[in-house]
């Protein structure tokens, strides 16, 4: 029988760098030919396979297959560097409308990222509610979650209200926010409420975190207190921004002595209590949320890991500076775009393992990932990001010439269907010992 590691090369299509999987190779007599056949003929022989069409071998396989993948993306999360056992954190921020999973369409679908993609958020918000998901979003979501991925929130953040969902009457979140809690009212309690409105519905998506976007640099018009209060008094830990930072940090944020929260069971009793309309100093009118979106938090809500992450590209506020960084934050994602490696004008906050570099797709500019993975490898940095990582789906060993240009210099004899750029930079940032059962597949899409 061929061992585990090198059977699962071969049938994954996404997996790209996943990990030099040394330390399963004890696993392998655990599962016999039969169910790996299974697999290639029933599982990635069709990209779009429905939950019901799976045999109990084909998901045996692959439940071993993810629990692999979510040993390695545990650790991608940790801030210790080698030593410790981290591995590179691979982080896109994936365009909102691009989340659209219907079969048919691969890049629609967050299955479709490479396998080493540890977390990913919806840039610039999904734009629905709760019970406006599609079964396949659901499925979606939870097939992310087996191989181990993190969904989290992420868009500029100099005001309230931003990115929280329509009404049903199809008034804006951010307008339904400041007409909740009015300006003239509320503005001193408005880092706190909004936290909490925010988590709420990201809880109840069964998302897991979120990414503050900080940027004094970002295009949000002039500063002012009703328009972008998380701008204002930033040099102030108790300014609307501090408030709003250490509010999410009680749901979201890492656990531990040396951290805000101390304990899971704390952890724990500071979620139960978001959903709490009765809890002391929430304010009236945040008990629509918790009734709203009680009916859908997941079976795991309380007990899950959630993530509070940062990209401050420009005029860092005290409350990301020095120990903050690490007290309430678990990772810092560089918009060091430009740069053909590792910036040095953005502040590396919370120290070297806390900190992931990043290209901008968007902008085409593809390139500057490979020397970012050659910087993670010697550990330079540890971690890659791409700006609408979606961009790269599209791009394979032949439709990109500066791609097939860099394989022919290098003298590389691969072939990638999707994300070639960023496939290319996970290889070089985390490479495996041996590539000889290695074969390109199509990404399958498990449906509902």
């Amino acid at each position: 029988m061929k061992k585990i590691i090198y059977t699962l090369l071969v049938l994954s299509a996404t997996l790209t760098s996943c990990s030099k999987w040394t330390e399963t190779e004890s696993k392998a007599e655990e599962f016999d030919n039969k169910a790996f056949e299974d697999l290639k003929q029933k599982g990635y022989a069709n990209k779009w396979v429905s939950e019901s069409e799976r045999t109990e071998e084909n998901k045996k396989a692959l439940e071993a297959y993810w629990a692999m993948l979510r040993e390695y993306k545990q650790k991608a999360w940790l801030n210790t560097g080698k030593e410790g056992g981290q591995t590179p954190m691979v982080y896109f921020w994936f365009d909102g409308p691009t989340w659209q999973p219907v079969k048919g369409i691969a890049r629609g679908w967050l299955q479709a990222v490479p396998d080493s993609v540890v977390a990913l958020s919806i840039w610039g918000g999904a734009g629905i509610r709760p019970d406006q998901l599609t079964e396949n979003h659901k499925k979606d979501v939870e097939v992310f979650h087996k191989k181990g991925g993190a969904i989290l929130f992420c868009w500029q953040t100099p005001g309230v209200g931003l990115g929280l969902p329509p009404t049903k009457d199809g008034i804006s979140g951010y307008q339904n926010f400041r007409t909740k809690f009015p300006y003239a009212e509320c503005y001193d309690q408005w880092g706190e409420i909004y936290a909490r409105e925010l988590s709420r519905y990201i809880i109840a998506m069964d998302f897991d975190g979120y990414d503050v976007d900080w940027e004094t640099c970002g295009d949000h018009g002039s500063v002012t207190e009703e328009g972008t209060p998380l701008m204002i008094d930033q040099n102030n830990e108790n300014s609307n921004l501090g408030r709003f930072v250490k509010e999410m940090a009680k749901y979201f944020g890492p656990v531990g002595e040396n951290h805000a929260v101390k304990t899971q069971a704390e952890r724990e009793a500071n979620i139960k209590a978001l959903f709490e309309a009765s809890t002391a100093g929430f304010h009236a009118k945040e008990k629509e949320y918790i009734d709203e979106f009680k009916p859908y938090l997941p079976a795991n809500y309380l007990t899950k890991r959630y993530y509070f992450c940062a990209d401050v590209p420009c005029g860092v506020a005290a409350i990301f500076r020095g120990a903050n960084f690490p007290k309430y934050f678990d990772k810092h994602f560089l918009q060091d775009y430009q740069v053909d490696g590792v910036g040095t004008h953005i502040q590396h906050l919370g120290g070297k393992y806390y900190n992931s570099t990043s290209a901008n797709y968007q902008a085409g500019n593809f390139r500057v990932m490979i020397n970012k993975g050659k910087a993670v490898n010697r550990g330079e940095i540890w971690g890659l990001g791409a700006y609408h990582g979606q961009s790269d789906f599209a791009v394979t060993s032949e439709s990109d010439a500066h791609f097939k240009k860099y394989l022919q210099d290098n003298n590389i004899k691969r072939s990638y269907l999707h994300y070639a750029w960023t496939r290319e930079a996970i290889r070089l940032a985390n490479p495996r010992p041996d590539y000889s059962g290695y074969k390109e597949m199509e990404p399958m899409i498990i449906l509902p």
